[in-house]
C-alpha cells in the first residue's frame, strides 16, 4: 500500500474515532444524533477516496462538526481560564472542522500556499487526531482526576500546540527561519509527553477494568513514542536524518498517534465509564428509596 493510500485509510477512519468520543457524552449522544453522526462519518469515509461522490460526501460531516464547534464557541464564553479540563474539551470541538475543511481541499484539488497533496491530507488527519482526540482525552483525565500545575500547563501546551504545529509547517513552506517550526513542534511534543507519562502512571495506579488498563498503557506508550519521532522530525533542520522522511513518518508517527494512542485511549474511556456507570447503578439499586433520595438531595 502506498503512503497516500494509507493516509486516506487513516483519514477515512477518523470520523468513526470521533464518533466514539461523542458517544462518551450522555447528554448529547441520543439515538437520533448517533444515527446522524454515524451516517455522516461513513459518508465522509467514502468521500476520502474521491470520485464524483467526494465533495458531497464530505459535506454532512463538515456541517455536523461545524455545528459542534459553534456550540463549543458559545459555551467558551462562560468558561474561565482556570477551568483547564473544560478548555481542552471545547478546544477539541473547535479544531475538528479545520480537519474537515482540509479534507475538502483534497477533494477539490486545492493546494493552498503550494502545499503538496499529501501535506493537505496530513493536515486533515492532524486536526482530527492530534487536534480533536488529544485535547479531548487530556481533558477527560484532568476532569476525572485533578492533577498538579505541571499537568495543567501541559494541557495548555496541548491546546496551543495543535495550531502551533500547523503554523510551524506553514512558516517552513513560506521559507521563514527554521527555528519557528522547531519551537512550535517542541511545545506540542513536550506537552504530549507529559500527558503520556501521566496516562501510564494512571493506568497502573487507578482502579480500572483490565481492558481499560491495557488500552491506557498502550496509548501512553504509543503517544510517547510518537512524540519522540515528532521532535526528531521537527528538528530535522538542525540534526538531519535521512531515514526520517514523510513516508517514514506516516508509517510510524501517523500509526502511533491514530491507531496506537487515539483509538485505544477512547476505547479505554468507553470501557471505564461504562463500568463506573454500572457500579453506580448497582449501588443505587442496593440502597433503599429513602437513602437514594437523600443522596440525590445531597448531590444537589
Amino acid at each position: 500500500m502506498s503512503s497516500e493510500s494509507y493516509v486516506r485509510v487513516l483519514l477515512a477512519l477518523a470520523p468513526l474515532v470521533v464518533c466514539l468520543a461523542f458517544s462518551l457524552e450522555d447528554d448529547w449522544w441520543t439515538r437520533p444524533r448517533a444515527i446522524g453522526c454515524l451516517t455522516a462519518a461513513v459518508l465522509f469515509g467514502c468521500s476520502v477516496w474521491g470520485g464524483g461522490f467526494g465533495v458531497w460526501g464530505a459535506l454532512p460531516w463538515l456541517f455536523l462538526t461545524a455545528g459542534r464547534a459553534f456550540s463549543a464557541a458559545r459555551e467558551l464564553a462562560g468558561v474561565s481560564w482556570g477551568q483547564t479540563a473544560d478548555m481542552a474539551r471545547l478546544a477539541a470541538f473547535l479544531f475538528l472542522p479545520v480537519g474537515c475543511v482540509w479534507a475538502l481541499f483534497d477533494q477539490l484539488g486545492y493546494q493552498p500556499l503550494g502545499f503538496s497533496g499529501i501535506i493537505v491530507l496530513l493536515t486533515g488527519i492532524h486536526f482530527h487526531y492530534a487536534g480533536f482526540a488529544l485535547p479531548r482525552l487530556t481533558g477527560l483525565w484532568l476532569q476525572s482526576e485533578p492533577r498538579g500545575p505541571v499537568f495543567k500547563w501541559a494541557t495548555w501546551g496541548v491546546i496551543a500546540g495543535v495550531p502551533l504545529v500547523a503554523i510551524g509547517i506553514t512558516t517552513s513552506q513560506l521559507g521563514l527561519p527554521d527555528w519557528v517550526e522547531v519551537l512550535c513542534v517542541s511545545v506540542l511534543a513536550a506537552s504530549a509527553l507529559v500527558v503520556s507519562l501521566a496516562q501510564l502512571e494512571w493506568a497502573f495506579r487507578a482502579p480500572l477494568p483490565l481492558l481499560a488498563r491495557l488500552m491506557f498503557a498502550l496509548g501512553g506508550l504509543a503517544l510517547a513514542s510518537g512524540m519522540v519521532l515528532a521532535v526528531l522530525y521537527g528538528w530535522r533542520s538542525l540534526f538531519p536524518m535521512a531515514w526520517l522522511s514523510i513516508p517514514a513518518m506516516i508509517a510510524t508517527h501517523g500509526t502511533l498517534n491514530s491507531l496506537g494512542f487515539c483509538l485505544p485511549g477512547l476505547v479505554a474511556w468507553k470501557v471505564h465509564l461504562s463500568e463506573r456507570k454500572k457500579s453506580q447503578n448497582i449501588r443505587w439499586r442496593s440502597m433503599g428509596t429513602g437513602s437514594a433520595l437523600r443522596c440525590m438531595r445531597d448531590l444537589r
